[in-house]
């Protein structure tokens, strides 16, 4: 079980075998303050119901409810996510990918997907940490702590260091605002400059991210804020 002394937005931990989806899981409990853990995901999902791949192999598979939606709530995630793992591999380049994605050496290691009901947020988290194997069709793209490493990580270690550092810019954002986590993401997000690609294909150049936390390109050589969707390095 989670240790939460000190945590100041965490105060109950479910921890499952098995379960549906986490994120599932803590709407329905409907309370906030909540943090569902479980060792495999049934029908883990992604953004747009896409399937998470959820093997009960050594992951982490998290949902923390909050009391308010809120849709930047993903990308201050993304800096406490990004930050923690950046910790724990040493000088290993760990970046977020707009929304929802952290990258190492450009591979997927962790999703985040945000959902709401009834007034209670569910921020969801899967990180890839011990392993190895993936679906064909994501051989390419995916990656985990143990490969980035080369060593199995403790995963009871790993989600205690992540839920700390999830709980520690959670305050960070309600106490100061979005300019901080817009800091990280500037930091360690796209590049300026950088060349990338719309859901739809369409070839774009990465500028930074708006106050509102969306995603602004230049597309033909107009400026243009991205609200929703996919944008990928190119």
């Amino acid at each position: 079980m989670i240790d939460l002394t000190g945590l100041k937005l965490i105060r109950e931990h479910i921890e499952l075998d098995t379960v549906d989806s986490t994120n599932t899981y803590a709407l329905n409990a409907a309370r906030p303050g909540l943090l569902v853990t479980a060792r495999s995901q049934t029908e883990g999902r992604g953004r747009q119901g896409r399937r998470w791949f959820s093997p009960p192999t050594g992951n982490i598979y998290m949902t923390l409810t909050l009391p308010a939606p809120d849709p930047r709530l993903c990308l201050v995630a993304g800096a406490a996510v990004r930050e923690t793992l950046a910790g724990l591999l040493g000088g290993v380049e760990v970046r977020i990918k707009w929304p929802n994605d952290i990258l190492i050496l450009g591979r997927k290691v962790c999703g985040i997907l945000c959902e709401a009901r009834g007034g209670v947020a569910a921020l969801g988290i899967g990180v890839n940490v011990n392993q190895s194997e993936w679906p064909a069709e994501l051989t390419d793209s995916a990656t985990s702590l143990k490969l980035v490493s080369l060593r199995a990580l403790p995963l009871d270690d790993v989600l205690q260091t992540l839920v700390a550092g999830l709980d520690r810019w959670l305050v960070l954002y309600r106490d100061h605002g979005f300019e901080p986590v817009r800091a990280a993401f500037l930091e360690h997000g796209p590049r300026p400059g950088s060349p990338g690609r719309l859901e739809d294909g369409t070839p774009c150049v990465m500028l930074g991210l708006s106050a509102e936390g969306f995603l602004e390109v230049e597309v033909e050589g107009r400026r243009r804020t991205i609200i929703s969707g996919d944008v990928a390095p190119a």
